[in-house]
């Protein structure tokens, strides 16, 4: 049995009680958390299990059925609310993450490195060097709040990858949706040939222009 298939049943055994992520990886063999957090995270975007907020973490219970209701309206609304679940897997392991899914999105590998002209070593780049990315871990303001700074630090971003001249240049966000999302209602009808990504935790990805 799978881990997915041991969150599921336990839920089930539960139901219709509810159990957060520590609860379930206290009464299950699945380690570490994160692993949890990424499980439930995963089943909740496909419609396999209810979430809620209560307090200050997520409590998870089995619904009545295994088909996938909720729709991709619903879906991307919840992508953008990685921010707010406990114990995100941090911009250390979102850089290995996007490594990982952006190399098998271009099918080829990305590694960290240097554009030659361009005074800055990217997370993403492919050796030949006509891919270059990088991947930024964001959240909001006290988790509400416009961050200026940020918005200041994407542009620059913007701005060393447009200087590299690569076919490919590309943003991948994580952690909170809204902050790129935020910046392109703004900046977006400035950019040239830069393109946006959110990547869950999860390690879906969706384009944002």
């Amino acid at each position: 049995m799978g881990h997915r298939e041991e969150v599921l049943r336990f839920l089930e055994k539960i139901a219709p009680k509810s159990a957060s992520n520590a609860d379930i990886a206290s009464h299950t063999r699945i380690k570490p958390h994160a692993q949890v957090f990424q499980i439930t995270r995963l089943l909740m975007d496909q419609g396999m299990i209810d979430g809620r907020r209560a307090g200050h973490e997520w409590v998870f219970s089995a619904r009545n059925g295994a088909v996938n209701t909720t729709t991709p309206a619903k879906r991307r609304a919840t992508d953008t609310k990685t921010v707010t679940t406990e114990n995100p897997i941090g911009p250390v392991a979102f850089e290995a993450l996007c490594q990982k899914v952006m190399s098998e999105e271009f099918r080829i590998d990305l590694r960290p490195g240097q554009v030659e002209g361009v005074p800055k070593r990217f997370d993403l780049l492919s050796e030949d060097g006509r891919i270059v990315g990088d991947a930024k871990y964001y959240t909001a303001v006290n988790g509400t709040s416009l961050p200026p700074a940020k918005f200041a630090t994407i542009a620059e971003y913007v701005w060393l990858l447009e200087k590299t001249k690569a076919e490919k240049q590309f943003l991948v966000f994580g952690n909170d949706r809204r902050v790129p999302e935020w910046w392109l209602d703004r900046y977006g009808h400035m950019l040239e040939s830069v393109t946006f990504y959110f990547l869950s935790d999860a390690g879906r990805l969706h384009e944002l222009t």
